[in-house]
């Protein structure tokens, strides 16, 4: 089975999608519109995952840059926590996808901060 792509989605997102949910990554080409478009290859068991993770990744990277670009505009080191510890995981792998990583610190002690969501995940910005 095959999953299409959106277009525009950045190389790092697609890559950690094939890294969790073991899947490929293939271009494929419509014939009729002389297009070439990417798409993720699986079981259904598998693309059902990745669509998930797509989205999950997608958004957890946009939330961290934000972080870091703020952090890094007032000279701290935001600490960012998340209950859930595959999040906590997840979070850690991202942060490496980030401009300005520098600036934001994923940590396994719960803290004191503002809390953000991201589809129905809780993190504590610090």
């Amino acid at each position: 089975m095959e999953l299409k792509l959106p277009p525009g989605l950045p190389q790092s997102i697609i890559a950690r999608v094939i890294e969790f949910c073991n899947v490929n990554y293939d271009i494929r080409e419509d014939p009729a519109l002389g297009v070439k478009y990417p798409v993720l290859i699986g079981d259904e068991e598998s693309l059902e995952k990745a669509k998930e993770y797509l989205k999950l990744i997608t958004e957890l990277k946009l939330a961290l840059r934000d972080i870091a670009r703020l952090a890094r505009k007032h000279k701290i080191k935001a600490k960012v926590y998340a209950e859930d510890e595959n999040i906590r995981e997840l979070l850690k792998i991202i942060k490496n996808d980030i401009a300005n990583r520098e600036f934001v610190e994923v940590v396994d002690e719960k803290i004191e901060g503002e809390v953000i969501e991201v589809l129905d995940k809780k993190l504590i910005v610090g």
